[in-house]
């Protein structure tokens, strides 16, 4: 779980207060981010699969949206906002235009986003032909005022299923 250990270290080190987490999946940002006293939008389309525990859903310091990430319409400003394993499922224009453009909106001044996205020979892209291709340039020379604060890759591995997924990520400050 290095994607974990990133967003943690973070939240240590940043202490956001306020927190998005799209694709909120098993809910596992949503209660480490509560767990530092961070209030939490957590967002999940539970019609494609409801991972999402009840008992986060009735944390005081999570707000649980029940909505396709399309859907969604960011109404306020965050500390930090959490975009894991989202992007490669989402059409990659409206990514790098509206999608950024959005987040950078609603990003308070110095707030971080957290995003990832799976390598083109990641097992997940090599199986999912619908699965739109990002690499790292896409994200460093976004037309928003962002600093990059730190990129890498790391390993997400699915003993279950005898494979490991490549997956790059990049941490963004609004500027």
């Amino acid at each position: 779980m290095e994607g974990a250990k990133l967003v943690s270290n973070l939240i240590e080190s940043q202490h956001p207060k306020t927190i998005l987490d799209l694709g909120a999946g098993k809910g596992y940002f949503s209660i480490l981010a509560a767990s530092y006293g961070a209030q939490v939008d957590a967002v999940e389309d539970t019609s494609i699969r409801n991972h999402y525990p009840d008992y986060l859903k009735a944390h005081p310091s999570i707000n649980f949206h029940e909505s396709p990430l399309a859907d969604f319409k960011i109404t306020k400003k965050y500390d930090l906002i959490i975009a894991k394993h989202i992007v490669m499922y989402m059409d990659k224009e409206y990514v790098l235009g509206e999608f950024i453009s959005s987040i950078y909106e609603h990003l308070n001044r110095g707030g971080f986003i957290f995003l990832t996205y799976h390598h083109s020979d990641s097992h997940l892209m090599k199986e999912n032909e619908d699965a739109v291709r990002y690499t790292l340039d896409d994200f460093k020379y976004l037309r928003h005022n962002f600093s990059i604060k730190d990129f890498g890759d790391y390993t997400n591995p699915a003993p279950w299923i005898n494979k490991e997924y490549k997956i790059g990520y990049i941490i963004l400050q609004k500027n």
